[in-house]
């Protein structure tokens, strides 16, 4: 283990290889029942068999997926449903890595046109954006942890892994200029 290594960067490694809690092998093509929980300050990921997860667990989040043995020749969409149910549930947490993940979580949503922007404020020389969903009245404000672009990306890249998200290789200029022509 790296010395530096935060609990987030421990959370979003490689699923397990086994229930954590019957300690049975997750087989391939296995349905898989995932849950993040925030413990002792940090996040922590628990794979399961659906039969050994309890939906009494103190999990913020939980998710279904079927365990490969091979990448998808497509990658996976994002349930934006999920990632909504994710970023409300973040809402409250005053710790910084909660704060840094609402953060993406938000322009995410921005992004995908699920949240608006209401406003923005300055608070203690911090913005602070003013989103709502859609067809709701309920405003949530999301202070920005000032991250660097290297931060985010990592940030990005943790949430795409957490999520089993394959992420495409960028393609180079010269290989997208042949292609189309």
């Amino acid at each position: 283990m790296v010395a530096n290594e935060s609990d987030w960067e421990k959370v979003v490694k490689k699923g397990q290889e086994v229930c954590a809690a019957c300690e049975a092998v997750l087989v391939s093509g296995a349905d898989v029942v995932t849950a993040l929980t925030f413990a002792d300050g940090g996040f922590a990921r628990r794979d399961l068999h659906p039969d050994c997860y309890s939906s009494d667990d103190d999990a913020i989040a939980t998710w279904r997926w079927k365990r490969e043995t091979e990448l998808r020749p497509n990658a996976r969409r994002l349930d934006l449903g999920f990632l909504s149910e994710f970023f409300k549930r973040l809402d409250g947490r005053e710790d910084g890595q909660s704060r840094r993940v609402a953060w993406i979580v938000s322009l995410l949503l921005l992004r995908k046109k699920i949240l608006k922007e209401v406003g923005r404020k300055a608070i203690d020389d911090r913005e602070v954006l003013e989103l709502r969903f859609k067809k709701t009245e309920r405003v949530y404000e999301v202070p920005d942890p000032l991250l660097d672009v290297e931060a985010m990306e990592s940030i990005e890249s943790d949430l795409s892994r957490i999520f089993n998200l394959e992420q495409a290789a960028p393609a180079s200029a010269e290989g997208d200029a042949q292609e189309s022509a």
